[in-house]
């Protein structure tokens, strides 16, 4: 299967793309995931999306996501004509804004739960968007293709905030939807899994952990769980294990008298040179260098 990275696709210092496919480019699309995540809406027409084994019907004004290293393709039907508006971009594009639009719980439901839970054989990752949203989000959509073929000064600003727009809308469409339906509790099911995953983490912290067993935590597979924590904790999972350690080390030195390999040991440090390494990367201080000055303060 295929995996697109997003530097052949992208500008490393904006990484953003949109295209409006028609039958032509769509009729050579195969199974395929990509570094990059992707926000799909149904301008005309009506084609297949392909996800794990199952088939969603796509019509005029469907939107779906498709987050990193996630297997679809798009099918087309026999003389039936599709325009789909694809939206790519890399999550660090929009740094603290995405933090903010990861705190709409409506948002990360519908971008990285909902198309988790069609892994599972439940839900097919798509919605249909009323028709005064649709309107909005193909103004959207026309106005980020104006600004990026025109590239006048402040484009990637005005791009920023449309993408942004378009995910708030998309969050707040997908939260009335789910009000109407049975979905909601499959959804919140599985943000349930990933939250115990966390919980897992900070109470287990001073143990071996690895990526595997605590993906299955959040009954997911490793890689998309890594990388849905990366995008929704900003760290990768070994960053965030080693940003609990470090801070629990931390304590222990200020306000102990533990030595320093013990403390290395009891903070889920198994090897001290890893410790040493790893906590003078954080602070620019060696343990001991930290300890003594934590005693002057």
């Amino acid at each position: 299967m295929p995996f697109y990275p997003y530097k052949a696709f992208m500008d490393d210092a904006f990484p953003f793309k949109i295209d409006i496919k028609n039958n032509e480019v769509l009729s050579g699309s195969i199974p395929h995931s990509h570094e990059y995540f992707q926000i799909c809406y149904v301008i005309k027409g009506t084609c297949l999306h392909k996800v794990n084994g199952k088939t969603a019907t796509l019509i005029k004004g469907d939107l779906f996501s498709i987050p990193p290293n996630f297997e679809h393709h798009i099918e087309l039907i026999p003389n039936k004509h599709t325009e789909i508006a694809h939206i790519d971009f890399m999550p660090f594009l929009l740094d603290h804004s995405l933090q903010g639009l990861t705190d709409m719980t409506s948002f990360v439901d519908f971008a990285f739960i909902q198309p988790f839970v069609a892994l599972n054989d439940r839900l097919l990752p798509k919605l249909n968007l009323s028709h005064e949203v649709q309107l909005d989000t193909e103004r959207l959509i026309a106005e980020m293709l104006k600004e990026l073929q025109q590239r006048k000064d402040g484009f990637t600003l005005i791009i920023k905030l449309n993408l942004q727009k378009l995910l708030v809308v998309a969050g707040r469409e997908y939260a009335a939807y789910v009000d109407k339906t049975t979905e909601n509790k499959h959804v919140q099911a599985n943000r349930k899994y990933f939250e115990k995953a966390l919980d897992f983490i900070k109470l287990n912290y001073n143990s071996e952990l690895n990526l595997q067993e605590v993906a299955s935590k959040a009954a997911m597979s490793p890689t998309y769980f890594s990388t849905m924590f990366k995008i929704l904790n900003g760290r990768s999972f070994v960053e965030y294990v080693n940003d609990i350690r470090l801070e629990e080390a931390m304590k222990l030195l200020k306000q102990t008298n533990e030595r320093i390999e013990d403390i290395s040991y009891l903070t889920g440090f198994n090897h001290m040179s890893h410790f040493h390494r790893t906590f003078k990367k954080a602070t620019n201080l060696t343990p001991a260098e930290y300890r003594k000055l934590s005693h002057v303060e």
